[in-house]
């Protein structure tokens, strides 16, 4: 019971601790995120994250975009995945921000079709695995097969 009530101040004090480093460039802007794909159905990686961020921020997106190199080199090649970090407090992002609901830094896997969001998940067990590498790599990778698997 303590131990669940550390671990769940740990995650909350990750979440919030966002401020703490330097600002990062902006990887990427949401406004062009629905242009160029396909009618068949794609597969979009988002990591939502703040213009400052923390060392925990910044080992999610990069374990993240590890697990992606290391396993959808193909779907990357073929189009039908796609990663795209995106800052949140970017004003061009702001619309995409509100249509998952994003309050704080969140990985989500998301399926598109003919131009629209068919299907979202929010990947919230990658701060309870930030410090478990293989564990990490098999949760986003089985969540993101989950989404390409009905394509």
């Amino acid at each position: 019971m303590l131990f669940k009530l550390i671990q769940s101040i740990f995650i909350v004090l990750i979440l919030t601790c966002c401020g703490c480093q330097e600002p990062q460039a902006n990887n990427a802007s949401a406004s062009s995120d629905l242009n160029g794909l396909q009618a068949e159905p794609t597969v979009i990686v988002y990591y939502f994250h703040g213009t400052r961020r923390c060392f925990s921020c910044i080992t999610v997106e990069t374990n993240a975009a590890q697990v992606i190199e290391d396993n959808f080199q193909q779907q990357i090649t073929d189009g039908s995945l796609k990663w795209m970090p995106l800052n949140m407090d970017d004003r061009d992002n702001e619309k995409i921000t509100e249509k998952f609901g994003i309050k704080t830094n969140t990985l989500v896997v998301a399926k598109i079709a003919d131009g629209n969001y068919i299907e979202s998940k929010k990947l919230k067990k990658v701060w309870q695995l930030i410090d478990d590498p293989e564990g990490f790599s098999e949760y986003v990778t089985d969540e993101i097969n989950a989404f390409l698997k009905d394509k």
